[in-house]
């Protein structure tokens, strides 16, 4: 039996109702009459003062200044900005944004162009011949490399890049169907602007994983016998060690899901090794296996060993760089490494395993940037890690100069800026703002003595446990929709920042939750804010599916609306340290009924607003497990 569920509110009912005043958005870019080299233009209107969450903007491309002969007519959620799914041919252009059904904005015209200088890499060509003809068109942008179709097997010095760009605006990269296969890093950009990747394939040379098979346990001793499965790398040891960035680990799957990991039934690098087993036989012991995590590891079952060492594509600091229908598969690291990068975006692109029958696909990516990302139809298979996670940018501090000044390692934070200083140890977190900014010095506008107050900090605990976030501007207007994510070691997306809609995607079998707003810890932020999470499918997803967690009391203003939960394990939605949280309309089921005994956790939290969630009748809507932040 399944109820439908009107309002119940903790403790006060938050008010969404919008303010509809007559400020109509402005187009800021591209520009009147702007020129661009890219086939997927990013669009960026200046964001209203007085808009709330609720309300809907809708963006018009035409190719006429009447706009009759549309191209585009697309409605967004919370964010001020928009990147077309589908590439827009060369051709002059008008654009306009209004709110709601409020008053069009003034078209602005703009032009699309297919760069003039065309630099061709011939099929077979060697890493040499190819690091030649990208230098080449970079020195010559704009510029459009294309590779003839064909496979590339290109390996470069171990430990170094192939190419490496610096300061290069509008290269367009055609794959045209293209593959290839790498050992090692194949581009860094730093400092570039509007780099377009598209219609290619990348493997490595070494996959970055081997499958092996349980053969036994001994707890006595702490070991666990695998041995490398037929067809797969035999050398065990080298994918289990943590030479990597991101480190190594086993885990084992589960047979009933494919791609879903058996929670809890895994082994790390950071505190195991694997070594040869004494009888041989291409057999490798690992350990120290806690007597817990044994219990966990079923005898015969298949098990992934994973490596991190590199990542095929290196972005710091670079902005508006579009992939668009890249396919990567068994890479050894993310996607896309670097970070500060702003505006980057992946459309039409897979992670995806080597073959149908295997368990690795690889790694998503993870972002720090002032405007976050925009994915969209895009698919990712067994993940052995986090899919796309956005992170607060992070700078440690190391001392202080003043009354008003920190001194902290790191150069992200501009004057204007606003901050959050973040004690690791507690998790409480406050806001200041940045004035001025020179060699690692940040002026603020309130003595840091009354901030560290404010985080329970003692001079005892020394400066290792104080961050300072890039709180704002930081991974503004991140979208992520329409994706699909099936099969993971770890969570869907992570968000930290301000604005981003997650809307219209499937995610399944994943052992951590699907959408983290707002996910904590010293590396990847501390909370979100101005969030909406709607439309999603989830099944088979981690403890709590959707949660929204901000350890240090500042995220909030999110809605969580028209979500489909399905099979939760300990509830469907969890709310901690969150204010002015609205969770409306969704629908949750479970043939175990959840272990929290309700579809809703909420924790210090406060302004929460339930509305029309359809459950089943025998389990609870909501749990407070904390009340918490009260209102003053």
């Amino acid at each position: 039996m399944r109820r439908l569920l009107s309002v119940f509110v903790i403790p006060l009912v938050l008010s969404v109702l919008p303010l509809r005043g007559a400020e109509v958005p402005a187009p800021q870019t591209p520009g009147r009459e702007a020129v661009l080299y890219e086939p997927h233009p990013h669009f960026r209107w200046k964001r209203e003062a007085d808009v709330q969450i609720d309300e809907v903007h809708r963006i018009q491309i035409a190719l006429d200044q009447t706009f009759s002969e549309l191209v585009c007519d697309e409605s967004l959620e919370v964010v001020s900005r928009f990147v077309p799914l589908h590439a827009l041919a060369p051709a002059h252009y008008w654009w306009r944004v209004r709110r709601g059904s409020g008053d069009w904005s003034e078209g602005s015209s703009f032009e699309v162009r297919a760069p003039e200088r065309v630099f061709m890499i011939r099929a077979g060509s060697d890493a040499q011949t190819v690091a030649k003809v990208f230098l080449e068109a970079a020195a010559q942008a704009p510029s459009r490399v294309e590779f003839e179709p064909g496979d590339y097997h290109l390996n470069p010095e171990e430990g170094k890049c192939l190419v490496n760009l610096s300061n290069v605006h509008d290269l367009t990269v055609d794959g045209q169907g293209a593959r290839l296969v790498l050992g090692g890093t194949f581009l860094s950009l730093s400092d570039c602007k509007r780099v377009t990747l598209r219609r290619l394939s990348v493997a490595a040379s070494r996959p970055g994983h081997t499958l092996v098979r349980v053969l036994g346990q001994e707890p006595g001793a702490g070991t666990l016998l695998v041995a490398p499965e037929p067809g797969y790398d035999a050398d065990v040891a080298h994918y289990f060690s943590i030479e990597g960035s991101g480190g190594s680990f086993l885990g084992c799957m589960d047979p009933s899901y494919r791609g879903k990991y058996i929670p809890g039934a895994g082994v790390s690098a950071r505190s195991a090794r694997a070594t040869p087993a004494p009888e041989g036989n291409g057999a490798f012991e690992i350990g120290p296996v806690k007597s817990e995590t044994l219990a966990l590891i079923p005898i015969g079952s298949l098990a992934v060993v994973t490596s991190y060492h590199w990542q095929w594509i290196q972005m710091n600091r670079t902005e508006e760089c579009t992939f668009e229908a890249v396919t990567v598969s068994d890479l050894p690291g993310a996607f896309c490494g670097g970070s500060n990068n702003s505006a980057r975006s992946y459309l039409h692109c897979r992670v995806k395993p080597r073959t149908d029958r295997d368990y690795f696909g690889g790694h998503a990516a993870t972002g720090s940037g002032r405007v976050g990302e925009w994915i969209e139809g895009c698919e990712f298979e067994c993940l052995p890690d986090d899919g796309p996670a956005l992170q607060s940018f992070r700078q440690p501090v190391r001392g202080t100069e003043g009354v008003d000044g920190l001194l902290v390692a790191g150069t992200a934070v501009r004057a204007g800026d606003r901050v959050a200083l973040v004690n690791g140890k507690n998790g409480l977190g406050v806001p200041a703002l940045a004035g001025e900014v020179r060699g690692g010095k940040i002026r603020l506008d309130r003595p840091w003595a009354d901030l560290l107050s404010g985080l329970k900090y003692r001079s005892g605990d020394g400066w290792g446990s104080v961050f300072v976030y890039r709180d704002a501007p930081s991974n503004e207007d991140f979208v992520y929709r329409r994706n699909r994510i099936s099969g993971g070691r770890a969570h869907g997306v992570k968000f930290n920042g301000e604005r981003a809609w997650i809307a219209d995607n499937y995610f399944e079998n994943l052992n951590g939750n699907a959408v983290h707003a707002g996910y904590s810890s010293e590396v990847s932020g501390h909370g979100a804010r101005d969030v909406v999470v709607s439309g999603n499918t989830i099944v088979r997803c981690g403890w709590t599916p959707i949660s929204l967690h901000s350890t240090s009391g500042l995220g909030g203003n999110i809605v969580v609306r028209g979500n489909h939960i399905l099979e939760t394990r300990d509830a469907a939605v969890s709310v901690k340290g969150c204010d002015a949280v609205s969770v409306i309309n969704n629908s949750f089921g479970s043939t175990i009924p959840p272990k929290q005994g309700a579809w809703i956790l909420v924790d210090s939290s406060r302004l929460l607003r339930l509305e029309a969630n359809e459950c089943a009748s025998e389990v609870p809507l909501s749990r407070v497990l904390r009340s918490g932040r009260l209102p003053d």
